[in-house]
């Protein structure tokens, strides 16, 4: 039998900073759900995977797409 880690990974602000973020998402063809009210919209993203290893690796990949917003 084999088994699934998975992890999930949360972002909250505005709807201006959130849709470079939702555009990276959907290029990279991550799983994620968007969730609006008023003052703020939340993105959460699960990534799943049967090793640890590539969980990680997969984790990695998406902070380095975020992260390369800041520059």
């Amino acid at each position: 039998m084999t088994s699934n880690q998975y992890v999930a990974i949360a972002w909250e602000g505005s709807r201006e900073e959130s849709l470079p973020l939702q555009a990276i998402l959907r290029t990279e063809g991550y799983v994620f759900t968007v969730e609006e009210n008023e003052d703020f919209i939340s993105i959460e993203v699960q990534i799943e995977n049967e090793s640890i290893r590539q969980l990680r690796d997969d984790v990695d990949a998406l902070l380095v797409h975020f992260s390369s917003l800041e520059d």
